[in-house]
């Protein structure tokens, strides 16, 4: 291997005779990029569709399953459609609520804790009462009544104990500078 190589080395002038045509090079480099521009251009269509289409189906079984999980949450509204779009409406600003005092409630006490909770179990509590009488009478328009003002109660209860929140968030943390508007 060692002989081939001092040969090659020797014989280097008569081995370099032969060189490209002027332009060889410019040419050659042109032909690439067109080639990686036209790779590009397959690739990138079929790609771009699939994630697509894979986001779409995501999307719509997302819908699909976000519906059906709600409508299971409410088992009540199964009968009456002006019932079911408020139930979906009232249930959607609880979960908001809820998620809000869930951000404020580092600023709680143990005890403070525990006496929320113990509110929002007797309010479930109630709600399931107010099911088992819509069960038992669905079209009774009392009990519809009554199971829209649970949720209004509800939303207002949790509303304000965020305004509550809210307060002793400020007093904890007070703001020197005076800000007029």
């Amino acid at each position: 291997m060692d002989e081939l190589k001092t040969i090659i080395e020797k014989n280097r002038p008569l081995f370099d005779t032969a060189e490209p045509s002027m332009g060889h090079f410019e040419r050659f480099e042109k032909m690439l990029n067109e080639q990686q521009i036209i790779i590009r251009r397959n690739i990138a269509w079929p790609t771009i569709l699939k994630v697509a289409c894979i986001a779409v189906l995501i999307v719509l079984s997302g819908l699909y399953l976000g519906e059906h999980f709600i409508l299971s949450q409410m088992p009540m509204a199964n009968h009456n459609p002006e019932f079911k779009e408020a139930q979906q409406y009232y249930i959607q600003v609880v979960d908001q609520r809820i998620g809000e005092i869930e951000q404020l409630q580092n600023n709680l006490s143990p005890e403070q804790k525990n006496l929320l909770i113990k509110e929002m179990t007797e309010m479930d509590d109630m709600y399931e009462k107010l099911q088992k009488d819509y069960n038992s009478m669905p079209n009774d328009p009392r009990i519809i009544q009554a199971v829209l003002q649970y949720y209004k109660m509800k939303a207002d209860i949790l509303n304000r104990i965020i305004n509550d929140l809210n307060k002793v968030q400020q007093l904890n943390y007070p703001n020197h500078e005076n800000i007029e508007l």
